[in-house]
């Protein structure tokens, strides 16, 4: 999406326009993007969306997106495309593990925006990097994510992530048992003070709130697991699981531990469901990316080792 900033209104700002104090604050903005910012109502003081002569009284927080709208210099490339709903508006693709959702630092291997680009156009308001990109999944993650394929659409999902309206439910597999069938995790994620490639539990971080709930275990070594996560902080139901002592099956960065059990490839975390209103229609849209084969075949595996393990045991008492 396009470049978010958070301000806070201090004694030095009071009686200031807020177009004149966002000018400020923000480095090289034109008058041209801070006036689309507020056409499109981006910009809110305190959670509700203001006009450009909003004048400041002091201890506000003041909020931001501005949008870009350069030429996609992006190349199409073919791909493979599980599509789970699209319309003129909107397209929603099952996101296979190991893709890339958009180019970064680095990025060589062709990614999904440019899968998505060799099927149909995408809004440009996000950036040359990042057309149609509303949320992201991480690269290991699979299932179901948004692209925004007109303007109108990119502003109202952008709108509605922002202020927490789209529901995202997880399936993961991770290690140990809990001794609840649910919870709520609420701890703050931040970067890692030490390993800057790394999310950690800070307490100078933003909000992050996943709450969970038991599907099945497998001995007292693995469970499978639904994650809601309410707000969408970088890695943030892998840094609250691996907290929690439960990382996720694979996830070697956040402290997952091998096991001869299993070999998975990948961390085994999946966008199972999307639910939101339609961003022209207003209706209520609930998509389903279904679990993918290497999820499935951890799962059947896990089923099979703990079922025999389980028939030894009663066969052993018996006798």
């Amino acid at each position: 999406m396009g470049d978010a900033y958070e301000f806070a209104v201090e004694n030095m700002d009071v009686r200031q326009r807020v177009d004149k104090f966002l000018s400020a604050k923000i480095c090289g903005i034109s008058r041209t993007a801070m006036k689309k910012s507020f056409e499109y109502g981006l910009v809110s003081v305190n959670g509700f969306p203001v006009a450009a002569k909003y004048v400041l009284h002091g201890g506000e927080c003041v909020k931001v997106i501005v949008v870009h709208k350069p030429p996609t210099l992006l190349e199409p490339v073919s791909m493979d495309l599980e599509i789970l709903f699209e319309d003129d508006e909107i397209i929603v693709i099952n996101k296979p593990p190991g893709v890339i959702v958009h180019r970064g630092n680095g990025t060589v291997s062709p990614t999904l925006v440019e899968g998505v680009l060799s099927h149909c156009k995408l809004s440009t308001l996000g950036g040359d990097a990042r057309p149609g990109v509303v949320h992201r999944l991480d690269k290991e993650t699979s299932g179901a994510i948004i692209f925004a394929k007109t303007d109108g659409a990119y502003l109202e999902l952008v709108k509605m992530f922002g202020k927490r309206k789209v529901k995202k439910t997880y399936r993961a597999i991770v290690s140990g048992i809990f001794e609840k069938n649910f919870g709520e995790i609420n701890q703050p994620v931040g970067r890692h003070r030490s390993v800057r490639t790394k999310m950690a539990i800070v307490s100078s971080g933003k909000e992050a709130i996943t709450r969970w709930l038991l599907v099945e275990t497998f001995g007292k070594q693995f469970s499978h697991v639904k994650a809601n996560i309410l707000t969408g902080r970088t890695h943030q139901i892998r840094v609250h699981m691996a907290n929690a002592r439960h990382p996720i099956v694979g996830d070697m960065t956040y402290g997952y531990k091998h096991s001869t059990l299993i070999a998975p490839r990948r961390v085994m975390l999946h966008a199972h469901e999307l639910e939101f209103e339609h961003p022209s229609s207003g209706k209520n849209m609930k998509l389903c990316a279904p679990l993918p084969n290497d999820f499935c075949e951890i799962l059947c595996v896990l089923g099979e080792i703990f079922c025999r393990l389980e028939t030894k045991t009663v066969t052993g008492n018996q006798k």
